[in-house]
């Protein structure tokens, strides 16, 4: 009778915390586009308004479709190659950056030049250049991703994802040749020190760079992420599936609550997923590439499935304060 009491309640239990109705959803902050995405699309928007020629944008200006969406609404034309661009054409390289292969090839067809290229990423190529003939480089970044494929193209570089890559480089690397290490900066902050502490381990020769090329947005994101964590039971993260940093943000939320999950817009939103998991408070974050109105139209979304939960900012957070200034000259 005990036992039958006991399996009984449990099962009451389980029943219970199925059908919890959302009560909560805080805000992580910071959230949403970055300083590098705000520079990138103020540049596009500016050289478009100063110019009376069709503009080019070769890849996504940033990985959202949404934002790319909006911007071919406007008239901007965008291009996967060089080649869908007529010779004296007016492109801009989108924020990932670019190889150095590909500006000449552009110059070489007279074309007009803007650079939307992050910052941040602009800093790992100068550093590439800098070293490229002192040093051998091993690149930490993601296999055929636009920031890794532009900065491995400004010198010799060996492409690592994971501790195994770097042990597989014990027999391509020179031992009597300095060795230093780039990274691609939207990645995790957990899978790139297990990188770099095999590096370490594997070359203890290996210069290490003064400060590590993770970008601040990257970087407190995650932080915000990581603090929300005992205090949720699931994290949306709102983002692309081609952003490297809104998967990172997945990866990491999903290390402490597994039943985390991605959106990349309202659509893709489920009540039963919330309902079927027990989600009572949620955790709500995006992407740097994704713009404030797809947070809003999900939390309007949310809303009309819970009318009575709370949206608020998690208490502890903070603002975004990195800006970008754009340069004087857009195009060359």
């Amino acid at each position: 009778m005990i036992f039958w009491f006991f399996t009984q309640s449990k099962e009451l239990e389980w029943h219970l915390n199925r059908v919890r109705m959302l009560e909560k959803i805080y805000l992580a902050n910071p959230r949403g586009f970055c300083a590098g995405v705000k520079y990138a699309i103020s540049y596009v928007e500016q050289v478009q308004a100063n110019s009376k020629e069709r503009i080019y944008v070769r890849k996504e200006i940033v990985h959202n479709r949404r934002v790319v969406e909006d911007m071919k609404k406007r008239g901007i034309l965008f291009i996967n190659d060089l080649d869908e661009a007529p010779d004296g054409a007016t492109v801009v390289f989108s924020a990932h950056g670019v190889a150095p292969s590909v500006v000449e090839a552009a110059k070489q067809r007279g074309m007009k030049i803007g650079d939307a290229t992050c910052p941040l990423v602009t800093r790992v190529h100068r550093k590439a250049r800098k070293i490229k003939d002192t040093h051998q480089i091993i690149y930490i970044g993601h296999q055929g991703h636009d920031e890794a494929i532009g900065t491995m193209g400004e010198a010799e570089m060996f492409l690592v994802e994971s501790p195994n890559d770097v042990i597989a480089l014990k027999d391509k690397i020179d031992l009597n040749k300095p060795l230093t290490y780039l990274m691609q900066t939207t990645l995790s902050i957990a899978d790139t020190k297990n990188i770099v502490d095999q590096i370490s381990k594997t070359f203890p020769f290996v210069e290490h760079p003064v400060k590590d090329d993770i970008c601040y947005a990257t970087t407190e994101r995650q932080e915000a992420v990581s603090s929300m964590m005992n205090h949720i039971d699931a994290m949306l993260v709102i983002g692309a599936d081609n952003s490297s940093n809104s998967l990172r943000l997945l990866q990491l939320a999903q290390k402490s609550k597994p039943n985390s999950f991605k959106v990349t817009g309202a659509d893709d939103l489920s009540k039963e997923y919330i309902q079927n998991n027990g989600i009572g408070i949620l955790g709500l974050t995006a992407g740097a590439s994704t713009p404030q109105v797809l947070v809003d139209e999900i939390i309007f979304k949310l809303k009309t499935f819970y009318p009575n939960a709370e949206v608020k900012l998690f208490p502890d957070s903070r603002e975004d304060s990195m800006n970008f200034k754009l340069p004087g000259i857009l195009l060359s």
